[in-house]
């Protein structure tokens, strides 16, 4: 989350905070949560990396909770879960965006699996926003309950949603790589000067495998005559 540095100045800076406007993205923090697992169970069904699907099946597990504690949040300040605020609806249609994209026709079974992750690293990079920014208003909030309510939430999810966004970033990277590399030493074989042209597979063809053919020695002369008496 927030660098250590910036926690210890929010804790020195304070914030009048908007309750409506509050409301509002509370209600879009939830619609990310929501779309995040819509992701993850699409994706579980695209992946086939082991370790990816055993961490995926553990992040929509805490994904779910996330909801449970943003949904307890939204109710402990008075508002209503179920009432979608414009930012909100916004998010949900990001996530049906990124859900469209994993049905892409044409793509390798390879790729399908890249552009899965690569979604759940786009979801999780908001995800992990809006709990630095939950926490850092608990920091500013001059509402000592806000800071109660809020703090305590951030503080329950901030370090899952951490690893969420660093592993499968960093996951991402290397199965990226291990596409790239695929197949790299079967091609460099065929760049090889080694390697048969056609002209010379031709040549081999002709002369039955030999490659070369040998040239015959000329005979020795009679110019030399019988040795002299």
């Amino acid at each position: 989350m927030a660098e250590l540095t910036e926690k210890v100045k929010d804790f020195f800076t304070s914030a009048r905070i908007n309750q409506r406007t509050l409301m509002d993205v509370l209600s879009e923090f939830l619609a990310v949560e929501m779309g995040g697992q819509k992701l993850y169970e699409k994706a579980l069904g695209l992946v086939s990396d082991s370790e990816v699907r055993t961490k995926f099946r553990e992040f929509h597990r805490q994904t779910l909770k996330h909801q449970k504690v943003l949904t307890d949040v939204i109710h402990r300040l008075g508002g209503n879960p179920r009432t979608q605020s414009l930012t909100a609806k916004v998010a949900t249609e990001k996530a049906q965006a990124l859900l469209r994209s994993m049905d892409a026709s044409g793509l390798s079974k390879d790729q399908a699996e890249l552009n899965a992750i690569e979604n759940i690293v786009l979801a999780e990079t908001k995800d992990h926003a809006d709990w630095e920014l939950m926490g850092k208003i608990a920091r500013q909030a001059t509402d000592d309950r806000l800071r109660e309510i809020l703090g305590a939430a951030a503080s329950e999810v901030e370090q899952e949603e951490d690893e969420h966004l660093n592993w499968t970033r960093k996951k991402l990277s290397e199965l990226q790589m291990e596409a790239l590399s695929k197949g790299a030493k079967s091609e460099a074989r065929s760049d090889s000067p080694k390697a048969k042209s056609p002209a010379r597979k031709s040549l081999i063809k002709r002369t039955g495998g030999r490659g070369k053919t040998r040239t015959k020695a000329p005979s020795r002369g009679r110019s030399g005559g019988r040795a002299a008496r």
